[in-house]
């Protein structure tokens, strides 16, 4: 697994801001099974991944930080 970003955010300087431009998964395979059954089960297993999922739509993240069991979201 490979992201593409921006680093400029996390140094202080002007940019697109932290957030992936790419995420590449790169899957090897070695298997005797025909070609097109493999194809069938990773397709099945890219549709069942959350991580994936979660990354090709957008959804909310909530940071809940605590500090010494004090909320510090405010």
């Amino acid at each position: 697994m490979r992201g593409s970003f921006s680093p400029a955010d996390k140094l202080g300087l002007t940019g697109p801001g932290g957030a992936f431009q790419e995420v590449t998964v790169a899957l090897e395979l070695r298997s005797p099974a025909p070609a097109e059954r493999v194809r069938r089960l990773v397709a099945h297993a890219e549709r069942g991944c959350h991580a994936a999922q979660s990354l090709r739509a957008a959804v909310p993240v909530r940071l809940l930080a605590r500090l010494n069991g004090d909320d510090l979201n405010g």
